[in-house]
């Protein structure tokens, strides 16, 4: 029997009198039904991408640093691909730089219509942020503005769509190469001349005398001479041992 054939004759497979009273059915009515819920499925899913997208703009209410974001809808936007050094929110100074970087996201982006475009299959951090490349109303990347302008760092990740990194990685390159924002500070300090080993697995470094390196496998680790050459490849400074100075 045809798929064609058992759609048509659908009713005919099936009664709901049939079902209640336990009647067993053949092979091709059973293979019907489930034909036919996917295809159910299937044509719900095609709806969803529509309410997708109405969601995916919003206007920013404020900036909380140099890659977070709020709309003014209440929900909380993390820039995709990329950190900005941290705020102070109570429990320490500011890291260098972080104030600048806040500021220069709240001057490009406060008050602004943007639009939310997914690079990240989750959707969300562990945090419940949206993860998301924000589109300016002239059609820049937030993202890429930030690493361009020497406000932020690329921060990688194994789900973020590679094209996007790679077009973030290659921004770093130029602002470092220019020293511009925070790179004309930073690669000037005592730790800019420190080795690091950087964890291949989840694209971190540390300083070579951290503790914590101990916990990277031998095949995933990458020795680099200098601070520069690790953001050069692409990597981003991990939580423990951190060398970041505060502001001044």
């Amino acid at each position: 029997m045809s798929i064609a054939h058992m759609l048509n004759h659908m009713p005919k497979l099936f009664s709901r009198s049939s079902f209640l009273a336990g009647k067993k059915h053949t092979p091709a009515q059973v293979f019907a039904l489930i034909l036919l819920c996917l295809l159910a499925l299937t044509g719900a899913a095609s709806v969803a991408p529509a309410a997708d997208q109405q969601a995916a703009t919003g206007k920013v209410a404020k900036c909380f640093d140099g890659d977070t974001l709020k709309l003014t809808d209440r929900r909380t936007v993390r820039l995709a691909g990329i950190d900005a050094p941290e705020m102070d929110h109570g429990k320490r100074k500011p890291q260098y730089y972080a104030r600048e970087a806040m500021d220069q996201l709240t001057h490009l982006a406060q008050g602004k219509e943007v639009r939310l475009v997914s690079v990240d299959p989750k959707g969300k951090d562990h945090y419940g942020r949206i993860v998301a490349d924000v589109i300016l109303p002239d059609g820049h990347s937030l993202s890429d503005t930030m690493v361009r302008n020497g406000a932020a760092f690329v921060y990688p990740h194994s789900e973020l769509n590679s094209h996007f990194q790679e077009r973030l990685r290659k921004l770093q390159h130029e602002a470092i190469a220019a020293r511009r924002g925070m790179w004309a500070h930073i690669l000037t300090l005592p730790a800019a001349k420190k080795t690091y080993l950087g964890n291949r697995e989840s694209m971190r470094f540390f300083p070579t005398d951290c503790a914590e390196v101990q916990h990277i496998k031998p095949r995933n680790r990458v020795f680099f001479g200098t601070l520069m050459d690790a953001f050069m490849a692409g990597y981003a400074p991990a939580r423990p041992c951190n060398f970041w100075p505060d502001a001044k």
